[in-house]
This record gives structure tokens, sequence and C-alpha cells, in this order.
């Protein structure tokens, strides 16, 4: 392996635990123990992609520290990652960098949202990231790890420190990790990043400003129009910032709601546009109680076309149905979905970036 030079500052430690307990004692961890990044291990990780470790892959808000290939490869480590992971964690940062994604008001919110990523394509299989049963939950390390990775480097290199400048009122766990593959050969459908202009054979990661999940429950139904009205009605509560500020929702369909949808001939078009027109509120509801600020939700948020002086005008829960990111999740068996709210129109909108080829993977090492 070639050696790669490293810049970033050395720090002694007489052991592991040494190590472990400094991290803590200087804020560099998100609450659990760390790998400690040794220059072996970083060195490893920077392997993976044939770039300069000094480049700066973005600007993480609010500190806007330097998002270099080597700092991320640090938090990479100390999150768990094998090296393989990096070319994952990398194109993650990458989007959450991005000025559509708003990372400054993400990290500074009092709002729950974090980001959630979806990742699509080949990858999927090559890393074992879980799309299956507990995609959302413990037990897969590309997952957990990949996850845990963008979030160090958001308190590390973003300088997100919960009460200081992380301003989340409760938070939710997926602030710890959240990672998720689309179950791609459980859906009938076409991927989500093919649906936003890749290629089938392209590995990308989507990065979403979002809720916890929140569980869909319906083992009645045995048609489309049923689940869906189900799914929508989940979508269309006064407490999620969506209702009020519209910007985008997703919706993760279960494999076995997704068979019976699509057996009848629904496409995912169809989906979105039946959730897009069910999903709605009256106003005579939205008016009294939640986040209702009168003429400024009017003017700012809610469509032009719907009638203010009357009642039982329906409010959709987002703009267009282009702006509900619907993909397939989740084990063969139960009939549950999943809506995940967003952070609303604050301006953030989900990004995508491209995962570079992993080319050939051998001895826990991949070099694109």
């Amino acid at each position: 392996m070639q050696t790669v030079a490293l810049r970033s500052r050395r720090i002694e430690a007489a052991d592991h635990f040494e190590a472990v307990e400094l991290f803590f004692t200087r804020g560099w961890t998100d609450g659990f123990p760390i790998v400690p990044p040794t220059e072996e291990r970083v060195e490893a990780m920077l392997q993976t992609l044939d770039r300069d470790p000094g480049e700066v892959v973005g600007i993480m808000a609010p500190r806007f520290g330097k998002a270099t290939l080597e700092k991320i490869a640090i938090n990479a480590v100390m999150a768990g990652c094998e090296p393989m992971f990096f070319p994952v964690v990398v194109a993650a940062i990458e989007a959450i960098a991005d000025d559509d994604f708003n990372l400054n008001g993400v990290q500074c919110t009092t709002h729950v949202a974090a980001p959630l990523l979806i990742i699509n394509g080949p990858v999927r299989q090559a890393l074992e990231i879980n799309a299956g049963a507990n995609c959302f939950g413990q037990g897969f390390r590309a997952n957990a790890t990949i996850g845990r990775a963008v979030r160090l480097c958001m308190i590390n290199i973003g300088g997100g420190l919960p009460g200081v400048t992380d301003k989340a009122t409760f938070g939710h766990p997926g602030k710890y990790t959240y990672c998720v593959a689309e179950n791609e050969e459980a859906s009938p459908w076409e991927p989500l990043h093919v649906e936003r202009g890749f290629r089938p054979e392209q590995s990308t990661v989507t990065v979403f400003a979002a809720e916890a999940p929140h569980n869909v429950n319906d083992h009645a139904s045995q048609g489309a129009r049923g689940i869906l009205t189900t799914v929508a009605d989940t979508m269309a509560t006064m407490g999620n910032n969506n209702m009020y500020k519209r910007g985008e929702m997703a919706v993760v369909i279960g494999p076995e709601h997704a068979a019976t949808i699509a057996a009848e001939g629904w496409s995912k078009q169809d989906v979105k546009t039946f959730l897009f027109q069910e999903a709605r509120r009256p106003v005579r509801e939205l008016t009294r109680s939640g986040e209702y600020y009168g003429e400024v939700t009017w003017e700012k948020y809610w469509p032009r076309w719907i009638d203010r002086n009357d009642p039982s005008a329906l409010i959709p829960v987002v703009n267009s149905p282009e702006d509900i990111l619907v993909f397939v999740a989740g084990g063969t068996v139960g009939r549950f979905s999943l809506i995940i709210p967003g952070w609303g129109d604050h301006g953030t909108r989900a990004v995508t970036r491209v995962i570079p080829d992993l080319g050939s993977c051998s001895d826990g090492t991949c070099h694109a």
C-alpha cells in the first residue's frame, strides 16, 4: 500500500482506552466510543480514492470548516467504517455540503431534522448495505457506520454541537446514524436514483433532511387505493412541518404493499399523484392550531388556488407530486410502509450524488 502524506496534527495516547477517553473529553464524539484514528487506519481509507487527501470536498456549516478528504477519513475511521465504505461517506458529504441542502439550517434548527442517506445502485450489494428487514434499525455495520461517519463530520468539521449550535429541541435517534438502501430487487418500479436522472448501473446517495420514520400499518386493505389512502392520512398530520410549510416528504413503501399496488398496474407516478391529491386537510382544521401564522402562512406557503374563505377547502401536504420521494425498502413480510416528514420549505431540498465505482475489492479495501 502506498503511503499517504497526512497533514493533520498528531496526538499521542498511551493506549486505545486513553485515546477513547481523550476524544470524549474534547467533545469529538457523538456520545459513543470511537475507533482511534491512527495514521495506518486513515491511510487505508484514503487509499480507496485516487485523490489528494487535502482536496476540499465541501464547506460544512455552521463552523464553515473545510471538509478535506483527510478530515473525512479521520471521522470515518472514528465511526468504525471499513475502508471500502469511504467513497460512500465522501459522496454523502458532497451532497449535504451542497447549497440546495442548506446544511447550516439543518444543523442549527430547533426542529428534529437529520440527514437521511438513501443508497441506490450496485454499491448496495458490494458493501452489504441493508435494504431489507430492519433496514432502519440495528445490526448492519455499513448502515450504522456510514451514517455515523457523516454525523461525526457534522460535529467535528461542521461544528454541530448539541445545545450550542445544534438547537434541536428533541432531536431523534437518526442523529446518531440514518442510512438505508433502497430494496430495488423488491420494487416493481424504477429506483429512486433512476427517477432522479441517473443510470441504473450507477451507485448514488440521496440526502434528505428528515424526521424519524412514522409507521403506516395497513393489514386490511386488499387494493392500491385502500393502502395509499392510509398512507395519505398518515402524511397529512397537523404536527409535521410539511402540512404548513410544504417542502419535500419521503414515503417508503414496504415490499408487500408495493406488490399489491403494482398488481393493479399503478406506476410510481400514479402513487405520487394519488398521495398528492389525497394527503390534505381542510382549512377549518389547519387554521385553529399547529403551525398556522395567519397571513404569513397564506402568502408564503399555501397555494394561491386555495379559496381562503372556504373552510372546507383542502390544503395539500406538499406543493406537487414531485415533492414526494417514493422508494421501496424493508422486509418482505409485513404489510407496513413508512412516511418520513421533512424539515419543510426552509430552503432545503434532497440532493443526490454519484458514488465512485468501487472497482475490485479485496482484503477489506476497494480501489476506485
